[in-house]
């Protein structure tokens, strides 16, 4: 093995060698689901505390690449690298000269800053993004070695200020962890990965019961039962940000993805089982299962909600999900509220029994819900507050 480098001596110093503050950012409302899904990682810290907007956690370089890697309701993860006050632009291109850049970025990476700011006299985000650009750059030219650094894929950071305190952090994510990696294709109005993941969380789906998603639109809801009851991590399809970082260690990464796959199972037949009325989202929707693999534990069927029967497939009870069409454009609603109403008694009808997820518009659609004994739950999707119908039929 080679000696290292007074760089790498450094990496393994202050980044490496170091515990780290990490931030998750979650959807509102999910904030507890996911910090209970932080402390199931076995992280070399159990140092975690939900605040506003997330959690925040102490732990070692590797255990961001565990959470990335399996977190599903999580939206990104941040690293921390520097708390200050500024309050003009002097101090500011001071400050964050002073952050040692190179040990965070590679020196061809393609930066974007984001800036929020609140009670600041440094108000201008415009104008605070522009001199962190301008600081960082020469900082990586002088520091940042060229050899290993070769990876010029974009990076973001972000800028907190309130007060005038500054929290800067850097993204270890890329792009949003909703993206999983699986699906290129889209319907209307698509529901989130991380939504779906905390619904069939909240209400309770196990890997041992049969799961209906008859509107299921692109799949999510069946994606993520699929990626759940084969023990498929959230992020096995796809890259995050924290693989072109100078400090990144890719035989702890493949010894973690090699651990992962060593509990991946295999289902004898399918237990989940999606339909929609469209064809041409069910055929893109089976190229995915497809694609990865996806087969033993789902099947695709195109057909109308209204004309299937669950004993078609299980003759077990199980767990229905449902994200109708909302209707939310004037003229469109008393529609979707009379869709509601057939919706429940078809369930009725044929879903005695089994465990309901139900997403509904607005709190108006309820009275138009025949069925009792429903818990509610409020959820953001799409920028909607929505609520979330469960229990049993």
């Amino acid at each position: 093995m080679a000696p290292l480098t007074s760089f790498e001596k450094r990496i393994k110093r202050h980044i490496i060698g170091r515990g780290q503050e990490f931030f998750i950012v979650t959807a509102p409302g999910l904030e507890q689901l996911c910090y209970n899904e932080l402390l199931q990682l076995p992280l070399s810290s159990q140092k975690a505390a939900i605040v506003e907007g997330g959690i925040e956690f102490t732990g070692r370089l590797h255990d961001c690449y565990l959470a990335n890697l399996h977190l599903r309701l999580a939206n990104r993860i941040i690293m921390r690298v520097g708390q200050f006050k500024s309050s003009n632009f002097q101090r500011l291109g001071k400050k964050i000269s002073g952050i040692p850049w190179e040990l965070y970025l590679p020196r061809t990476s393609t930066l974007k800053v984001h800036v929020t700011s609140r009670h600041s006299r440094l108000y201008h985000k415009g104008a605070v993004a522009e001199c962190f650009m301008e600081k960082i750059a020469p900082r990586l030219a002088a520091y940042a070695p060229e050899a290993g650094s070769t990876d010029a894929a974009g990076q973001q950071i972000f800028v907190r200020i309130v007060d005038d305190h500054f929290t800067v952090s850097l993204d270890s994510s890329g792009e949003l962890l909703h993206k999983r990696g699986l699906k290129s294709h889209r319907a209307a109005a698509p529901l989130r990965e991380t939504i779906a993941a905390a619904i069939l969380k909240i209400v309770g789906f196990t890997e041992n019961e049969p799961l209906i998603d008859p509107m299921c639109g692109s799949g999510t809801f069946s994606l993520e039962a699929a990626m759940l009851v084969k023990h498929i991590p959230a992020g096995w399809f796809r890259g995050f940000a924290f693989m072109g970082w100078p400090s990144f260690l890719p035989e702890r990464w493949h010894y973690m993805r090699r651990q992962s796959e060593a509990v991946c199972a295999e289902k004898t037949e399918p237990q989940i089982f999606a339909s929609d009325r469209d064809g041409a989202v069910c055929a893109e929707l089976k190229a995915c299962v497809d694609r990865y693999r996806l087969t033993d534990a789902v099947q695709v069927i195109g057909q109308d909600f209204f004309k299937l029967e669950p004993a078609d497939f299980t003759g077990r009870t199980g767990l229905v999900v449902l994200n109708p069409p909302y209707g939310m454009r004037i003229g469109e609603r008393e529609a979707a509220a009379d869709l509601f109403t057939e919706l429940c008694g078809k369930l009725k009808r044929s879903y005695a029994g089994w465990k309901l997820a139900l997403l509904v518009p607005e709190a108006p659609m309820l009275d138009r819900i025949p069925l009792h004994g429903l818990t509610t739950h409020h959820l953001f999707h799409g920028g909607l507050k929505v609520l979330l119908l469960t229990g049993r039929i």
